[in-house]
């Protein structure tokens, strides 16, 4: 009764994990939250007061299904001043979350037995996606020794014929890393007469540490004619539950992902647009997040670098610190498990990331948890 494509996919861990901690908080267990995948910082006030506002004046219809052309005009001027990517408005598309974003373009984008390739270890929803749209998923592999890095020699080797898609995604969620301007020109050089195109998935650009610049794929050379790039205000600025995202691309990739638009979302939240579009005129608000990210990286990375079984590794974006536990003798699942079960710390297992041994550890909780969780993960590790 239920489809084949649906039957095939594989449940998300990460919302697993998560439902389990909040019905654990709910009981009054006092759970450290290492598994968030959002920021714990509420949506800043002058973002509700416009919604609020929105609300009011009866901004509450169904507005163009590529969304209203103050926030595509706003993004437009974002993503040519800050981001470098040479477009306009009507390559702008606002949709119901940057998920869903990525979604609509492989929809758009994929036939039957094409080829996406994904970087592993990769973000659980990215094979899923593929295979709903029935096209096949190439996993390529990346190394600890190249800090999880796509390697040029390991993407030339995995092109083929039926290559149509890569997926490109930095900072990276679950591993943390990012790529230099020389890093990106050699996956440019790599891809740009092989027709390939590129699906960029940039949500978590403002969170940068160390003082990196992010720097968008689409930027590099001709790179726009090829590539989609996906956005969003879900990390930049506290508004997962408002999903609100966008996609940028060619006027023909524009085109084909606006039909998948028009007859499934119909259009992002009105309110939630008013909303962004006051967002995006805000610079300040996000820096400030990404600061206290930066303290709580390096809190939890000093805490857990003086560990013996857990190897973390030290994150250049993203509120995640992937960690090898390999060492503890127990799969990533078991380790997580025996955490939460045991010592009431919640993290996630890697292995639906394509990496087990490793876990994931959000920092997006406060420094009082960081430092308990850290005390709890000691003791744990010592017990094995």
């Amino acid at each position: 009764m239920i489809s084949s494509r649906v039957s095939a996919l594989s449940s998300s861990s990460t919302l697993k994990i998560t439902a389990l901690t909040k019905k654990l908080k709910k009981e009054g267990k006092d759970v450290v939250n290492f598994a968030a995948g959002e920021p714990d910082f509420d949506t800043p006030s002058f973002i509700k007061e416009k919604a609020k506002l929105a609300i009011d004046q009866g901004l509450t219809k169904y507005t163009p299904s590529v969304g209203t052309s103050e926030i595509r005009e706003a993004i437009c001027r974002k993503l040519k001043e800050e981001n470098h990517i040479p477009c306009e408005s009507s390559n702008i598309i606002v949709t119901a979350g940057a998920k869903y974003a990525l979604f609509a373009a492989m929809t758009a984008l994929l036939d039957r037995n094409e080829e996406a390739l994904i970087p592993a270890p990769f973000w659980v929803s990215y094979p899923e996606m593929v295979k709903l749209c029935g096209a096949k998923v190439k996993i390529i592999k990346t190394k600890a020794k190249d800090n999880f890095k796509l390697s040029i020699d390991g993407l030339s080797r995995a092109i083929s014929k039926k290559t149509k898609l890569l997926v490109l995604n930095y900072p990276s969620n679950p591993t943390g890393v990012t790529y230099n301007e020389n890093e990106l020109k050699a996956i440019y050089e790599a891809v740009k007469d092989k027709n390939i195109i590129v699906l960029s998935d940039e949500i978590y650009e403002i969170l940068t540490y160390d003082g990196a610049k992010h720097i968008s794929f689409a930027s590099i050379g001709d790179a726009h004619k090829f590539t989609v790039t996906v956005n969003g205000f879900s990390k930049s600025f506290s508004m997962t539950g408002w999903r609100l995202g966008y996609l940028e691309g060619a006027n023909n990739f524009i085109e084909a992902i606006s039909k998948v638009i028009d007859h499934t979302t119909s259009c992002a939240s009105s309110i939630s647009q008013a909303a962004g579009l006051m967002a995006i005129q805000d610079k300040k608000w996000p820096q400030t997040m990404r600061e206290e990210f930066e303290k709580r990286r390096n809190l939890l990375f000093a805490g857990l670098s003086a560990l013996k079984k857990i190897k973390p590794i030290k994150p250049s974006g993203t509120f995640y610190m992937f960690c090898d536990i390999k060492k503890s003798g127990l799969s990533s699942v078991e380790f997580s498990s025996q955490l939460l079960d045991k010592h009431l710390v919640s993290t996630i297992p890697a292995d639906s990331f394509g990496a087990e041994g490793y876990i994931r550890l959000s920092f997006a909780t406060s420094a009082q948890d960081i430092e308990k969780g850290i005390d709890r993960i000691k003791v744990f590790t010592e017990e094995l």
